[in-house]
């Protein structure tokens, strides 16, 4: 359905508060080097998990990273209580 069907109105984006910029955007950012960075942004540091399958590509830039750590854990969901 289109807005003019359903009379909806979306608002509109305000505008950011607190003098944050936007992120510079680079050319060629993986995803795991931009997952490692968000995490760093935001101070997490220190992640649990298995390496392997589809995380693998993450461990790369999570190994040069020196805000970050990993902490291997045995069990997978023995990690969700780490």
């Amino acid at each position: 359905m289109t807005e003019q069907a359903t009379g909806a109105q979306h608002p509109q984006p305000r505008p950011r508060s607190g003098g944050h910029q936007p992120a510079i955007v680079e050319k060629d950012v993986t995803g795991a080097q931009s997952l490692i960075r968000s995490l760093e942004e935001v101070g997490a540091d220190t992640v649990f998990g298995i390496p392997g399958g589809a995380i693998l590509p993450a461990y790369d830039p999570m190994m040069d990273s020196s805000k970050v750590r990993h902490v291997l854990v045995r069990h997978e969901q023995g990690a969700g209580h780490a």
